[in-house]
């Protein structure tokens, strides 16, 4: 008895944060599932389908399902890579302390200063690209430079742990760099590449409240996200259509991390056959 008790002794200190995180997150995301089935939130009359079907025949939705998937489209991969190669740089050179604090600073600063940062860059005179066709590029940009450090970090410690006679190994048989690059570093880091995707992937909708500062609830239609959409429609009481977003919103999530493990698994069954 006392040996079990001892087990769950750990499990004791983490309750307090799974408590918050099933009363503030489990169980309003189980709750509003009648809402979404509901005619409205003040009215629990079953629809079945209908709230689902109205915002997929909704041209703002369309609109702000396409643009967050064009931007989860570039940004993750884009944010991927460079993180990478620019963390693999730093660990090749053991680079000081001093870059690294300015590569992960950006995390650290307000997304107001942030925002009116890149207003003053890209919108203050002349040509105005946030207002423009290319304001996607502006959006991605941002996401970029604000999150590259937090990759950073992930990757240089998925780097430390490489063990460096396996690298000796590839020198002894006398492989060049790129094919230690191609053959060892880049396959002992695909776990860290899975994880940092999934990472990137949850913060790559936090870029709404750049865009928010920047442009307010109605931006311009090439950078109208799916947050744009069910902000508005939490301001306007229509929670019905608010919470058929968030589920959909949440589908999405789920479907790119379900695919980044897939890739994962099928690279680590083709790497253990061989």
């Amino acid at each position: 008895m006392r040996k079990y008790l001892k087990k769950l002794k750990g499990y004791y200190f983490i309750l307090p944060s799974l408590l918050g995180f099933a009363f503030f997150f489990v169980l309003p995301f189980i709750g509003g599932i009648k809402y979404s089935f509901s005619m409205s939130g003040f009215n629990n009359t079953f629809v079945g389908l209908k709230n689902y079907k109205e915002i997929f025949e909704s041209e703002a939705f369309r609109l702000a399902l396409k643009n967050t998937g064009v931007f989860m489209g570039i940004a993750v991969p884009l944010i991927i890579m460079f993180s990478f190669i620019i963390s693999l740089i730093i660990h090749e050179i053991k680079a000081p302390k001093l870059i690294k604090l300015f590569i992960i600073l950006p995390m650290i600063i307000p997304s107001a200063t942030v925002a009116g940062f890149f207003r003053k860059i890209f919108g203050a005179s002349g040509f105005d690209i946030i207002d423009s066709d290319y304001a996607m590029l502006v959006v991605i940009l941002i996401f970029i430079w604000r999150n590259t450090g937090y990759n950073l970090i992930i990757y240089l410690a998925g780097l430390s742990q490489i063990n460096k006679e396996v690298i000796e190994a590839a020198e002894i048989d006398g492989a060049s760099y790129l094919q230690k690059l191609w053959h060892v570093i880049i396959p002992l880091c695909i776990p860290t590449t899975v994880f940092a995707s999934i990472v990137t992937i949850i913060n790559s909708f936090k870029v709404f409240k750049d865009i928010y500062i920047l442009q307010g609830s109605y931006p311009n239609p090439k950078i109208y996200m799916l947050q744009h959409y069910m902000n508005n429609k939490f301001r306007d009481l229509q929670y019905e259509k608010l919470t058929s977003a968030a589920y959909v919103f949440a589908l999405i999530i789920f479907t790119f991390a379900f695919l980044v493990f897939m890739m994962d698994k099928n690279y680590s069954r083709k790497v253990g056959d061989s």
